[in-house]
């Protein structure tokens, strides 16, 4: 499911959406570990609702369900479900005989997706478990989907090879994932600019730009392609002076940390960055974007 917007995750080895800030203080912050016994769980589930809605967010899913055609008696998988909104929506279509599944590594994660299942009319299951190792009965789900976790994971390869076993013949998997290297920042500063844009190129330690290669893996695992597509997310306007950082995203001085540790930017110099940029968006000079990737393929064989 979706998590903050942060593009560095020191310990890479997450396999869910739920993140601990590295500087507990920060409560948007960038460098994620586990939410479960973070003081900030309010901040980040908070956070992940934002976003869930979205423009980039709200289209991929809207063309996923499209391209999914979910029908009632068919058994779904949403791993990484997070806060399990997605997964819900598509549990709609699913009716009195279908099943969802949600899995994610938090525990905290899973109890707010079980706290908005009353409502869905299929049964639903959420639990904790690992994206690399899933223990859900092989060839058992119709359909199975994951959004914006294979960043997060040490093997996003292994972990989508896990969802394709999970697959029916004829099964459809759907992954919805960020491109960080998509993501710019627009303050009328081009060399600020271009150190944003020089530390998202680089993958450090997590696959942050598994995005673009979406249809290469489902590829890769013998899936036959049945769409794909991409959705840009647009930041116009905000004032730090009343949000700590842009809706659903991370705060500035985190995202100058994360430029001191990729050798952008001088520790001296932080937060003279954080300083250019508030200013510009007091201004009406700030603009930032990030691009999503969304494909749907079909399992044609049982292995």
């Amino acid at each position: 499911m979706a998590t903050t917007c942060e593009p560095d995750d020191p310990t890479g080895t997450v396999a869910g959406l739920a993140f601990r800030p590295m500087v507990t203080r920060e409560t948007h912050g960038l460098g994620y570990v586990r939410v479960d016994d973070d003081p900030n769980v309010a901040v980040l589930l908070g956070t992940m609702d934002a976003t869930g809605r979205w423009d980039a967010t709200i289209r991929l899913r809207a063309w996923e369900r499209e391209q999914l055609s979910v029908v009632a008696g068919q058994r779904l998988l949403d791993v990484g479900c997070g806060l399990g909104d997605a997964a819900l929506v598509l549990a709609a279509y699913l009716g009195s005989e279908g099943e969802l599944v949600g899995i994610d590594a938090s525990a905290e994660m899973i109890a707010a997706a079980r706290s908005r299942a009353h409502l869905a009319p299929c049964g639903v299951r959420f639990t904790v478990g690992d994206a690399l190792t899933l223990t859900e009965p092989e060839g058992s789900f119709d359909v199975v989907r994951s959004e914006r976790t294979l960043q997060w994971l040490t093997d996003p390869e292994a972990a989508a090879a896990e969802m394709v076993r999970m697959l029916k013949p004829g099964g459809l998997l759907s992954l919805i994932d960020t491109d960080w290297s998509t993501f710019s920042i627009d303050v009328g500063d081009s060399e600020l600019s271009r150190q944003v844009q020089q530390t998202m190129q680089i993958e450090r330690r997590r696959s942050s730009n598994i995005g673009r290669r979406l249809g290469e893996l489902a590829k890769g695992l013998g899936l036959e392609m049945i769409g794909h597509t991409s959705a840009t997310q647009h930041w116009n306007s905000w004032n730090p002076d009343e949000l700590p950082a842009p809706d659903g995203c991370f705060s500035m001085s985190s995202l100058a940390e994360n430029l001191v540790d990729a050798g952008q930017l001088g520790v001296d110099d932080q937060q003279r960055f954080v300083s250019t940029v508030h200013a510009a968006a007091r201004e009406g000079r700030f603009a930032m974007t990030l691009t999503m990737f969304a494909v749907v393929a079909r399992q044609l064989s049982a292995g």
